[in-house]
């Protein structure tokens, strides 16, 4: 009977009815896809202010553990320790470092779910696909980052601040993976381990590789040559994070900065993007696929 009663209070299941906010009012977002962001299942505007797990039940019903912190089931898709597949959220482009319940989604902040396998990645600590945010973040309107061209001009036009500082917490870098090895020690850290910085994608041995979403290892992308990816700058992604668009040479960095900088949705609910020679997204197998 205690267990019994233990389970109820750690599993719960519920709605919360609530109205989109009308076009023009404050609101916040929540989005949920499955394997890396390869499938889209949600996206929904909601009202601001409430935790990220009141927003979530607003937009679709969901089954909690733990006290109502933790997604345990949602969208068709169960939390399954066993094999190693589980629900994770990012606001505003940063892995969440406290429970849904506890963390309150301001107005014009985005919380993305993402179902998929941990098994060689336990933890995506940043990611692209809620461009321009975190550079561009509501929640903090003085922040200062450093961009490389062609993004600097989009980002001042969203609004954000634009540092001089190379070494700013927070910052976008364009060239060749080469010349971002010697010019950014974040990037030569992340490129020295892809799996401890969180990376989904990576450039190994001269090549672009991509982590497959049932977490079998990396392998070549046929016909990429750039990437987009975000990881942290110091030890924790709340004290800030880089994005980088490397190519194999400069050009292809280039390019695929271009294209970003021209359509920006390329990003959208991606954790990490990989770019041809000519600087488009390149499809594969995997949740970095265009």
């Amino acid at each position: 009977v205690v267990a019994t009663a233990i389970a109820a209070l750690l599993l719960g299941c519920s709605t919360v009815a609530q109205d989109t906010p009308p076009a023009g009012e404050p609101s916040s977002h929540v989005a949920a896809t499955a394997d890396f962001g390869g499938e889209v299942l949600l996206e929904a505007r909601v009202p601001p202010g409430q935790s990220v797990m009141r927003s979530l039940r607003g937009a679709t019903p969901v089954e909690t553990s733990f006290g109502g912190g933790f997604v345990e089931e949602m969208l068709g898709r169960k939390s399954n320790p066993s094999a190693q597949r589980d629900w994770f959220y990012w606001v505003d482009g940063v892995l969440a470092a406290v429970g849904a319940r506890d963390r309150e989604l301001n107005d014009g902040e985005e919380a993305w779910w993402d179902y998929r396998d941990w098994s060689a990645l336990t933890d995506v600590w940043a990611v692209v696909g809620q461009w321009p945010a975190p550079f561009v973040a509501s929640g903090a309107p003085d922040r200062k980052v450093f961009v490389d061209e062609p993004l600097e001009q989009p980002r001042v036009a969203a609004g954000a601040e634009v540092s001089s500082d190379r070494r700013a917490p927070y910052r976008v870098r364009v060239g060749s993976h080469t010349d971002l090895l010697e010019a950014d020690s974040a990037w030569a850290r992340a490129s020295a381990d892809p799996t401890r910085a969180g990376l989904t994608v990576a450039i190994e041995n001269g090549r672009v590789t991509a982590l497959a979403p049932s977490g079998e290892g990396r392998s070549p992308v046929p016909g990429a040559r750039a990437l987009a990816v975000a990881f942290p700058s110091r030890s924790a992604p709340e004290d800030g994070v880089v994005m980088v668009v490397a190519g194999l040479d400069r050009k292809s960095a280039r390019l695929a900065a271009n294209t970003i900088a021209e359509r920006p949705e390329v990003l959208r609910l991606r954790f990490a993007v990989p770019f041809d020679g000519a600087g488009e997204p390149v499809g594969i197998s995997t949740g970095a696929e265009s």
